[in-house]
């Protein structure tokens, strides 16, 4: 298990993420030579080859055709590839490898450099082959534009090729996504308003629930306040940073939508008291349906002043003016608790 593992793990870290094998169509003269490589990372793009003397020849290679270069006489010659790596993502080249041959007169040494820095060097045999997977270091987190120069030297003019140029490492995600830490509270009907606390809210683009935009307002950049929208039901929480993460770390929770079991247009009653003397807290009507309810007189609320009582005499009896928007709640301040006075907003 063990030695699979760790199989399993070199290969990944060894993925090619850039190959070219340059094809068997014959390389055109023009540069730079702009064929898109047979094996290049999604997140990788823009391969272009150029050269230093300025135009390409075509000869035979491992495989197929090689890119050549004529190069001159004691002159250090450069074969130069790049290519851009997407935004929001990072390379990590791990070792490289490639083919290559001289003429008896071309130049007997290579060296190689990724974005100006060493990677490699050797020499450049006749008989044409490759120079073996070279592990490097050093060479991570790489954006933008990736600049490979392999100078070639010590010939007395004649001609190098070079086919099957390989890169191996990672593409990864950088960006710095919405970091999630949880959801207060986790339950509740439509409309509710949830705290979500976390980092990087900063700027944060988006919240959705269970892929449903929400209203929401960032607090600070470890805090958001949202309702649940229309349409939500049990499920995921995605909040898209400032640089655009989506659905890479993107921070996920979960929320349970409490469903109204009632017909419309029934309502919700909810009472809130405050522990202070004299304190006769509020009532709260909420609209869990779809449409507006409409009172006008229709709606009358009548309050106890015990559990217990069996008759029909009233701490308050309201007759509700307005109506209660979908969604909404509908407030009934209340003072002196003892005599249990309401009053209806107008």
């Amino acid at each position: 298990m063990l030695l699979f593992f760790l199989f399993f793990f070199s290969q990944i870290i060894n993925a090619q993420i850039y190959q070219h094998n340059f094809g068997t169509t014959t390389i055109p003269a023009a540069s730079p030579y702009t064929v898109v490589p047979n094996i290049i990372d999604s997140n990788l793009s823009g391969s272009s080859w150029t050269n230093s003397v300025g135009s390409w020849t075509s000869g035979a290679g491992a495989t197929g055709q090689a890119i050549m270069v004529n190069t001159p006489a004691n002159v250090p010659t450069t074969l130069t590839l790049t290519f851009n790596v997407a935004p929001e993502f990072a390379a990590n080249i791990t070792s490289f490898n490639f083919w290559r041959q001289r003429s008896n007169s071309g130049p007997a040494n290579w060296s190689m450099t990724i974005n100006g820095i060493n990677v490699g060097n050797g020499a450049t045999n006749t008989s044409g082959s490759a120079v073996g997977n070279t592990n490097v270091a050093g060479l991570t987190s790489l954006t933008g534009t990736i600049t490979v120069v392999i100078t070639v030297s010590n010939g007395n003019g004649g001609w190098f090729r070079l086919d099957n140029f390989t890169l191996n490492g990672t593409v990864v995600s950088n960006c710095a996504a919405a970091v999630f830490g949880s959801i207060s509270p986790t339950t509740g009907p439509v409309n509710t308003l949830v705290k979500i606390t976390g980092s990087n809210f900063t700027g944060a683009t988006s919240v959705r629930f269970d892929g449903v935009q929400a209203v929401y307002t960032v607090v600070s950049d470890t805090e958001i306040q949202a309702r649940i929208p229309v349409g939500t039901t049990v499920g995921a929480i995605g909040i898209t940073s400032a640089a655009g993460c989506t659905g890479l770390g993107a921070p996920t929770g979960t929320f349970t939508l409490i469903n109204s079991q009632c017909g419309a247009p029934e309502i919700f009653i909810s009472e809130v008291y405050d522990q202070r003397d004299q304190s006769g807290g509020m009532i709260e009507l909420y609209n869990p349906s779809n449409a507006r309810i409409t009172f006008n007189g229709l709606y009358r609320m009548i309050r106890y002043g015990n559990i217990a009582d069996n008759t029909p005499t009233a701490g308050y009896d309201l007759t509700l003016p307005g109506f209660i928007e979908p969604h909404a709640t509908y407030l009934i301040p209340c003072s002196v608790p003892l005599q249990r006075i309401c009053a209806a907003p107008t």
